[in-house]
């Protein structure tokens, strides 16, 4: 017996049978070695019209040579028409529930939620181009290679649409089925993009679905099919597009967050010098033009108006006549949202500084101060991102707004506080700066 024969057998003993929706998973010894079964449960291997939707699903599987998609043989008993279970390709396989059961830490290694998802998107991806669905994406119903926790699919639950038996095979696990399949419409990929996330989800349960992702996962699960994402192509692209967006805007406002870290340090431990008058930066005007129309954005809609109101606004706007709208009524409206994006992005940018630069937190020490401004610096991002999408900016234009706005702000606070912080440094006298 070797290596990987040793640790099956301790694995089988460890737990025989794991249910998943068609039946129940586990190893059997032939030959004196292991094999992967997943034996049906009575209701289904007694339906002469499974059998026929499995030998079918055994044609999609073959055809699919990603290495992702696990390939098996139909075992029928004592040559009848039903088929009680089905022979899987080698492996040591367990399933994602039992994985993040057994070691919930596994979410935190290095690459294993990107590799996960990405891999499940490109395999059903190349399902749906196939016209064939998942449909189920439950923890249950999703396997892992043990060695290297990459993961598997095994059955297509679109090939056994016509058993009419969803209810009964998703008993437990609707939360991952989306709504119209459950009420026994045909699956279409629209019900693939639902369950991919609800997938999803279910693995950033532990640490919390990162801010960037959660606009994309609100609509691939809405209930109205035609309210997600066409594909699931488009559904990756929007998730690596926000991913990208996500980082570029780290990376930018973090350069910023040092910068002004380092400019603060300067600032606490350079001599006293007179002071001279702030003169605040002129934010880019909107031209008259622009209002003639009607639509102030700092006034038409009231100073408690949030961006999502003032977005939906501008639609509007944008709705009228829009098979009149030339380019330059375009170039007008980006413009009035721009200036909306500075308005909304200055109050929380102001906001949130303010726990950065405020007389306790200076007087903390460095370690203090660089702790806030990290914190301040995520923030930061995830505003830029949610009201740059509100207001319809591209992200790049959004990210150079931001990083001026946050400069300005910053500046201003350190003038406001005058010789008040000290960013962990203690000034000396002027005797002992000279």
């Amino acid at each position: 017996m070797n290596f990987e024969e040793l640790v099956e057998t301790r694995d089988v003993r460890k737990s025989n049978k794991v249910k998943m929706p068609f039946g129940y998973f586990h190893k059997r010894q032939i030959d004196g070695k292991y094999s992967n079964f997943v034996e049906f449960v009575d209701e289904l291997s007694d339906n002469i019209l499974f059998a026929e939707c499995l030998k079918r699903d055994c044609e999609v599987a073959a055809q699919i040579s990603d290495k992702h998609q696990l390939h098996f043989t139909p075992n029928s008993e004592g040559g009848s028409d039903g088929i009680y279970a089905i022979a899987v390709e080698p492996g040591n396989y367990l399933t994602m529930e039992q994985l993040l059961n057994e070691v919930p830490s596994v979410v935190a290694q290095k690459d294993f939620l990107e590799n996960t998802i990405k891999d499940l998107l490109q395999l059903t991806i190349l399902l749906n181009e196939k016209g064939v669905q998942q449909v189920c994406f439950a923890p249950s119903n999703v396997l892992v290679r043990k060695n290297d926790n990459g993961v598997r699919l095994l059955l297509h639950g679109s090939s056994f649409q016509r058993l009419g038996v969803y209810d009964t095979l998703f008993e437990d696990i609707e939360a991952y089925i989306a709504p119209e399949v459950m009420r026994g419409e045909i699956p279409t990929d629209r019900s693939d993009v639902y369950g991919l996330a609800k997938f999803v989800d279910y693995l950033y349960a532990s640490s919390g679905l990162p801010f960037y992702l959660k606009s994309i996962i609100r609509k691939a699960t809405s209930e109205n099919p035609e309210a997600r994402y066409a594909s699931v192509a488009e559904f990756s692209k929007a998730l690596s597009q926000r991913k990208a967006t996500f980082k570029s805007g780290v990376m930018s406002i973090s350069a910023i967050a040092i910068a002004l870290i380092l400019a603060g340090l300067f600032f606490a431990i350079t001599p006293d010098t007179e002071m001279v008058e702030f003169i605040k930066p002129v934010e880019e005007p909107i031209s008259e033009e622009l209002l003639d129309e009607g639509f102030d954005p700092s006034t038409e809609l009231g100073a408690a108006a949030d961006s999502a109101a003032i977005a939906k606004a501008i639609k509007e706007y944008q709705m009228k006549d829009s098979d009149k709208i030339d380019e330059k009524k375009i170039r007008e409206f980006e413009a009035k949202g721009e200036a909306i994006f500075r308005k909304q992005f200055s109050k929380e940018a102001d906001r949130i500084l303010s726990g950065v630069y405020n007389s306790k937190n200076m007087a903390g020490g460095q370690k203090s101060f660089e702790q806030a401004s990290n914190k301040a610096m995520q923030e930061l991002v995830e505003k830029q991102i949610e009201l740059g999408e509100h207001s319809s900016l591209p992200s790049e234009k959004s990210q150079r707004i931001a990083s001026e706005i946050i400069e300005q702000i910053t500046e201003r606070k350190k003038v406001e506080m005058g010789d008040k912080p000290n960013y962990g440094y203690q000034k000396g006298s002027k005797e002992d700066n000279n």
